[in-house]
């Protein structure tokens, strides 16, 4: 069985809010680049496992992420070094604000 190919990355360096699944308080961070299936980004001290959410603002699409305002369920698959992670996205929402 082959893998799946790798979705296509764009570097994107947008801003980015974490915080890990069932927390109140977000985060800061910066992504480095950005996929329909995930984001790198950092710095953070986030380690592989950890369930999160992450909000951005794509100005453009992004694969099959359209720009604009959204939510994301993710999963910490991966931490780099300088305290950068990469995860991946489960399911993704628009954020509509009043």
């Amino acid at each position: 069985m082959l893998p799946l190919p790798r979705a296509a990355r764009v570097l994107l360096p947008i801003p980015i809010s974490y915080r890990r699944a069932g927390e109140d308080d977000w985060f800061p961070s910066r992504v480095q680049n950005i996929s329909e299936s995930g984001v790198l980004f950092g710095p953070t001290e986030l380690e592989p496992g950890t369930p999160v959410e992450v909000m951005f603002s794509p100005p453009v699409p992004v694969g099959s992420l359209a720009p604009g305002k959204q939510v994301c369920v993710a999963e910490v698959v991966r931490a780099a070094e300088l305290g950068v992670v990469a995860a991946r996205f489960e399911e993704c929402r628009f954020v509509l604000e009043a």
